[in-house]
């Protein structure tokens, strides 16, 4: 049997929109739950993520996948928004808090 080879078009990851998709800490603060948690999930299958990078990279949730998760466990889908205003690394501050003098 001849099954013809699946094709890999490099262009839709050549320059992908920064709001495809969340990091773990942005779902983590949208969930409220520790990054580790997010991780576990991330592990076991219940919220799809994708690696980016080269050596062990950065994970990325899409935001689709995180909405599918929103939508099976019943959480309310604004919290998509709130992930997406979120601070994009556990090193950068809330956009909900004031800078302290």
């Amino acid at each position: 049997m001849n099954t013809p080879s699946p094709t890999t078009d490099p262009t839709p990851l050549a320059n992908p929109d920064p709001t495809d998709y969340l990091t773990v800490p942005q779902v983590a603060f949208a969930l409220r739950l520790s990054q580790e948690t997010v991780w576990r999930m991330a592990r076991s299958g219940r919220l799809a993520t994708y690696r980016v990078g080269n050596g062990r990279g950065q994970v990325r949730v899409p935001r689709d996948a995180f909405r599918a998760y929103l939508d099976a466990t019943g959480l309310p889908a604004g919290l998509s928004a709130v992930a997406a205003a979120a601070p994009s690394s556990s090193r950068e501050r809330s956009p909900w808090t004031t800078p302290r003098s």
